[in-house]
């Protein structure tokens, strides 16, 4: 089995369908498995009866959110690639092939596809290959990327699991998990990075946007753990967010530390690997 895709599931059973028709359409040799979060509406019912050989799927009493949910997938994951793709997303031609690419040349934690939602423009689900064929020209076939490798449709590797560990699960229900794993991925060595060259549709916090998220929590929980971690984001929303809530934050001297930091943290794993 090459690739293990866990997707969870909260009510919303238009958008799972949707999903569901679109990955079997366009993705091979691989299983899927789905992780109910407790939905009330008809999504069990239609998982159940789902006539897949190749699906295996776990139906929780109660939404454990999406880092207790994505765990429990991995538990029982037998792919080479495990990938984490949202259940309101549709995909494209040949995306787990060209995010499979990156896995072969670089030593890649996390590989994302382009991401479309609605708000990038008048784009719908069934023109968004084409907008995207049409508007979305790059010099390179992918590069690194934190922010842009986003866990609504990313692929990593079992032995990366293996060796960063999986989801931390003192993020409720969701958000700032995924950035969490980055980071923890780029402590290891890793890269983190985009293709250009596939994208994925994306409707947008279908369930999400309903659920209580903690978010201040989150963030404490985050940044209590990494400090330094506003500087790898590039669209600087998360920086600009941090200034305003702890400005005891200097960004000046933070730049160099944070700098001094990484130097350090590439001088450590180098020497790791000398060692080893």
């Amino acid at each position: 089995m090459k690739l293990s895709i866990i997707t969870l599931t909260y009510n919303h059973l238009q958008y799972t369908k949707k999903f569901i028709e679109s990955l079997y359409k366009y993705t091979s040799d691989f299983e899927l498995i789905i992780v109910d979060n407790g939905s009330t509406d008809k999504t069990v019912e239609y998982l159940k009866s789902l006539n897949y050989d190749n699906i295996k799927i776990i139906f929780n009493t109660e939404n454990l959110g999406f880092s207790k949910g994505n765990n429990q997938g991995i538990e029982i994951a037998q792919g080479e690639y495990i990938g984490f793709l949202n259940n309101d997303i549709l995909l494209y031609p040949n995306w787990f092939e060209e995010c499979e690419k990156v896995f072969q040349k670089e030593n890649a934690a996390f590989v994302s596809p382009r991401h479309i939602n609605p708000h990038y423009d008048v784009t719908d689900e069934n023109s968004y290959i084409k907008y995207f064929r049409k508007n979305f020209k790059y010099k390179t076939p992918y590069q690194k990327s934190f922010d842009e490798c986003v866990f609504s449709c990313v692929i990593t590797k079992r032995d990366v699991v293996n060796k960063i560990g999986v989801f931390d699960e003192n993020y409720i229900q969701a958000f700032f998990e995924d950035n969490d794993y980055k980071y923890r991925a780029i402590e290891a060595g890793y890269g983190i990075y985009v293709v250009n060259t596939a994208c994925f549709f994306h409707f947008g916090s279908i369930t999400s946007k309903k659920l209580d998220q903690n978010l201040e929590n989150n963030r404490n929980v985050y940044y209590t753990k990494y400090p330094f971690a506003e500087y790898l984001s590039l669209s600087g929303a998360e920086r600009f967010q941090m200034q305003v809530t702890m400005k005891h934050y200097n960004e000046f001297p933070m730049k160099h530390i944070y700098k001094l930091y990484c130097l350090l943290l590439k001088v450590t794993n180098k020497l790791k690997g000398t060692k080893n």
